[in-house]
């Protein structure tokens, strides 16, 4: 029940990130940037997490060594991580730089092989490279034509990155702190983090309005307060190598977004990846039910 829960958890948490190129393009249209739009995001999430802590009389409280790894991840896994994915676009197609941040499942099951002697398995390794075709096909299908070599490794930096974040999550000594304590301090130190980054760089928009203010509050509730503690908490019970392998649900959920409200083209490519990443999603949810299985009988 544990390794569906996970499993489920972590599917919507992808799905809920898969929205933040709606509230994105709404944003910039409506006068924010990156930076900005990261910061009100970070900054929005944090109050609202900060409220429902205080509802729900969760334990706020943290060791100082969690401290310090809640500041470092939220240092390169999340602020350095958004930065550099969101700064790759300008040097290299968003098809490109988004298959190149997707290597972040690789890198999490290497580590996981290497660092924490995880046992992957064949149908693991068939799901990953499954699912690294499908994101292919989605979203960089026919952007390889030019490489500037400086958004090649901001974009791969971004996905390496977000294999630390993974991995940390996962393994470090704030794995079993509450995921809405986790997610207000990631959210809390990225706040204080992009001030002062967006300040020193001169990005801080201030001619905003109302629709791209309600934007960066729609970001916040749905990828930070409902997104990122759902995957969190799938982390509690799944791999990190199968959350990250079902991450690649995220692109689908942003093509259907792109088609219905942008009336965006499907193609045959965008179709055929779908396919490869819903395969390897079942590969994954049928795997992870083995293991719960087999470790059930093992226990008896």
């Amino acid at each position: 029940m544990n390794k569906t829960k996970g499993i489920i958890l972590t599917i919507f948490a992808t799905m809920s990130f898969g929205f933040m190129p709606l509230y994105a393009k709404i944003a910039y249209a409506n006068g924010f940037n990156p930076y900005s739009f990261s910061l009100y995001r970070s900054l929005f999430a944090s109050v609202a997490l900060y409220i429902l802590i205080r509802i729900y009389k969760i334990d706020i409280k943290v060791k100082k060594k969690q401290h310090i790894t809640l500041f470092k991840i939220s240092l390169f896994g999340y602020s350095i991580m958004m930065l550099s994915l969101y700064m790759s676009f300008v040097y290299i197609s968003s098809g490109l730089a988004m298959t190149l941040h997707f290597i972040y499942p690789v890198v999490v099951m290497l580590s996981s092989v290497f660092l924490y002697k995880e046992k992957i398995g064949y149908k693991r390794v068939l799901a990953l490279i499954i699912s690294i075709l499908g994101i292919y096909f989605l979203v960089g299908f026919g952007s390889f034509e030019t490489i500037n070599m400086f958004g090649f490794w901001l974009a791969l930096i971004s996905g390496v990155l977000y294999a630390y974040y993974i991995i940390m999550v996962s393994n470090s000594n704030i794995k079993n702190l509450s995921s809405f304590v986790i997610t207000f301090y990631l959210s809390l130190y990225n706040t204080y983090i992009l001030l002062i980054i967006t300040f020193l760089s001169n990005n801080m928009s201030y001619n905003y309005n109302y629709k791209g203010l309600l934007s960066t509050v729609a970001v916040a509730l749905t990828c930070n307060l409902f997104g990122m503690v759902a995957f969190q908490t799938g982390l509690k019970f799944i791999s990190a190598t199968a959350a990250s392998i079902l991450s690649t649900f995220e692109p689908i959920t942003s093509l259907i977004i792109g088609i219905v409200i942008f009336h965006e083209y499907l193609a045959w490519y965008h179709f055929l990846g779908s396919i490869f990443i819903l395969t390897s999603v079942v590969i994954v949810s049928l795997t992870e039910r083995k293991i719960k299985r087999t470790t059930d009988k093992s226990k008896t």
